[in-house]
């Protein structure tokens, strides 16, 4: 059986290359996005010939010869007719920091409190037999579960089906709990001083926009599509005086091929250079090419997307709300990866080891995910 087939200089190149890396001997590096990744190990039971892909842990934590060990330590458990996943559970130091079983009991003692009385049993029970199914990910502490972990848990049920997609849900639901402690509550159209729209409202306020024809509202409409900044579309003034000057043509550019609004790093709040896919909807709203120093929608004042909105809309939603119904639409209604949502709006949550591999701005994934929020906007 050949074994250490992972060449300690390639280690970091495969780090960046998507996929499974055999070591042999059952040690194999699945990377799931270039900079995360984790160690298993692969076996066979010998009475139910059923296949185990045990973790061992994230390769960030263990180094190469570390998880061998690892592995060289499950073939023994296996040689001896033990179980080498009794031997990955058990010599774990014991996690430190609040597990996600934690956060999902403190998530759901506020959020049934929402439920009708007659259904709240009927939905706890869901939530237990769907998560008792991935005890491993539900032991998790929440500062180590990542894409790579949720991907884990997921893959216990089959792609599209209702029980994925529910849990892809949930998990995000408890994780943005934990991290705000505010629930993702639709809206109801009832209660006054609304921040952000509620996304499934985002197409039908969309069609009454479309109607209304100043550059105001194609400015708002461009807006919502590019989850982007107030200040970033049409600036922003102080006494009269540019503290922020308004987007041009000379952002307009294209990047692999493809045309992107590439905002300067002097012009983005975290003072970082940002670009935009751009999908055929947005371009619709550019119209045709000017010069490099023409706003790309020079309004009358520095109001004009509230105001627009205000009067289409009586409650009180803001336009950076927007940004929110676009997070919010990621998390509750497609299975984009979070991050990779959320990078879209310039909210960059990686980890300093994911930027290290990650060195493109994921430009493809992300042109992919503005489409279908495009389409879902103006369907």
């Amino acid at each position: 059986m050949a074994i250490e087939l992972i060449r300690a200089g390639e280690f970091d190149r495969l780090m960046r290359t998507k996929g499974k890396h055999y070591d042999g001997g059952g040690l194999i590096l699945q990377v799931s996005a270039p900079g995360s990744a984790s160690w298993v190990f692969r076996y066979k039971d010998r009475q139910t010939q059923k296949e185990h892909w045990p973790c061992i842990g994230p390769a960030s934590a263990y180094t190469l010869d570390q998880a061998r060990e690892k592995a060289r330590l499950c073939r023994v458990e296996l040689k001896e007719g033990r179980n080498p996943s009794d031997l990955l559970t058990n010599g774990r130091t014991a996690p430190t920091g609040k597990l996600f079983s934690t956060a999902m009991a403190e998530y759901l003692k506020v959020k049934s409190a929402d439920w009708a009385a007659s259904n709240r049993d009927r939905e706890l029970r869901r939530y237990a037999y769907l998560f008792g199914q991935v005890p491993t990910f539900t032991a998790l502490p929440l500062r180590i579960i990542d894409q790579d972990a949720k991907n884990r848990a997921l893959s216990n049920w089959p792609v599209g089906s209702k029980q994925r997609r529910d849990v892809g849900f949930y998990i995000e639901a408890i994780l943005r709990y934990a991290e705000t402690g505010k629930l993702r509550l639709k809206k109801k159209r009832d209660v006054s001083h609304h921040e952000a729209m509620p996304w499934a409202e985002v197409p039908a306020f969309f069609v009454r926009l479309s109607d209304v024809e100043t550059v105001g509202a194609r400015a708002l409409a461009f807006t919502i599509l590019t989850g982007s900044r107030t200040d970033e579309v049409i600036g922003a003034k102080r006494k009269g005086k540019w503290t922020k000057l308004p987007a041009t043509w000379g952002e307009i550019k294209e990047e692999d091929g493809k045309p992107v609004w590439a905002i300067p790093d002097d012009r983005m709040k975290a003072g970082l250079q940002h670009s935009i896919p751009l999908t055929p909807q947005m371009l619709a709203l550019l119209g045709e090419r000017r010069a490099d120093n023409v706003p790309l929608f020079k309004v009358g004042n520095q109001n004009a997307m509230l105001n627009t909105l205000k009067a289409l809309d009586k409650n009180d939603y803001t336009v950076h709300g927007f940004r929110s119904s676009f997070e919010d639409w990621g998390a509750e209604a497609t299975d984009f990866p979070r991050d990779l949502v959320k990078l879209c709006t310039a909210h960059d949550t990686r980890t300093d080891t994911d930027r290290a591999y990650q060195r493109s701005a994921l430009l493809a994934k992300r042109r992919e995910i503005v489409q279908a929020w495009s389409d879902f906007v103006t369907s």
